[in-house]
């Protein structure tokens, strides 16, 4: 028996789903974030997580406590949207890949914009599609 595969009508809502994160992100906006990440289904394991170079955040109530704490300061998620690549992985789960600039900073300090290479996973959930792994990848 073959899966079902992603539509074009999926890949929209995926990119959709990963705009409203950067505009959430750059609102600063925890409820926004809170929207877009995925909830486990009862009795399932947390499928959140962010890791990133400097430290891992497992489970979704701890990737809302880090943006909560980044959005005291100064915080732009600005990706490349014309280097947005969503790629199926199943009929279940895609890739998101955007280049992105981030300016972040601590409340009332001075402000830097790094490149980031950020990698996510995509997960259908009962509520559409939810970000359910968040990877951010310093370009250098």
């Amino acid at each position: 028996m073959s899966e079902p595969g992603i539509s074009n009508a999926d890949l929209e809502e995926i990119r959709a789903l990963f705009l409203r994160q950067a505009a959430g992100e750059t609102a600063q906006n925890i409820d926004a974030i809170d929207a877009i990440l995925a909830r486990a289904a009862a009795g399932q394991p947390d499928p959140v997580a962010f890791v990133a170079r400097a430290y891992r955040f497992w489970g979704r109530e701890a990737v809302l406590e880090h943006f909560r704490n980044v959005f005291k300061g100064t915080w732009r998620f600005e990706p490349d949207l014309s280097a947005l690549r969503i790629t199926p992985i199943s009929g279940d789960t895609a890739h998101i890949y955007a280049a992105t600039q981030i300016t972040l900073g601590p409340a009332g300090g001075a402000a830097a914009t790094y490149a980031f290479l950020v990698n996510e996973f995509a997960v259908r959930t009962p509520d559409g599609w939810r970000i359910a792994t968040i990877v951010p990848v310093p370009a250098q």
